[in-house]
């Protein structure tokens, strides 16, 4: 006849009540996201990320520009003769490729915080932040403004840099719309994502 062990079962009740104090402090930790209260202070330098600010008035400084070299080469749409590639951040590019030897470029469409562009049946689509504008690309030298559709794009989340677990200065609306982040050494950050 085999002997059971008297503690056993009190030894199992303690390893169920940590898990249960371990489980609480990681769902604490897990739903924790911007504290902004002065019980916690790094109080020291630390790297982490600032936002980039516009002025809404920025953001709709659209216009047709003088042809201008390729910064940030984005998506690239292709209608007969005319090649459209987006410049990130900055607008797009009509370029003539009716002669593939020798593309001559025609214009530069400013579109601030565009990202994406798309074609079709002659219109450009292209995002301007949260906007998407329709323009017309009928005269390639001079694309026209159709249509603006305000909100389309909410997925640029203002609030928080693009990674989690970090040092952040706070977002302050008084300088204007958050178009993006960047990593910067802070001194003393309010806040923590």
């Amino acid at each position: 006849m085999q002997r059971k062990p008297r503690h056993s079962n009190h030894f199992c009740k303690k390893i169920l009540l940590m898990k249960f104090f371990l489980l609480l402090i990681a769902g604490a930790l897990l739903f924790s996201s911007c504290d902004t209260s002065s019980d916690w202070r790094f109080n020291s330098a630390t790297s982490g990320y600032v936002p980039v600010y516009a002025k809404a008035v920025d953001l709709e400084n659209i216009g047709v520009e003088a042809a201008k070299p390729v910064v940030k080469p984005g998506k690239v749409y292709v209608i007969g003769n005319l090649l459209l590639q987006n410049d990130v951040n900055s607008g797009v590019h009509f370029i003539d490729v009716s002669n593939p030897k020798q593309p001559v470029k025609l214009s530069f469409l400013r579109v601030p915080f565009s990202t994406e562009i798309s074609v079709k049946n002659n219109y450009l689509y292209v995002n301007n932040y949260n906007d998407l504008l329709v323009f017309t690309v009928a005269d390639p030298a001079n694309p026209q403004l159709v249509k603006r559709l305000k909100n389309v794009f909410p997925y640029h989340n203002s609030e928080y840099p693009p990674v989690s677990n970090t040092y952040f200065e706070c977002v302050d609306p008084s300088k204007g719309i958050v178009v993006g982040w960047k990593s910067a050494n802070l001194t003393d950050p309010k806040c923590r994502r």
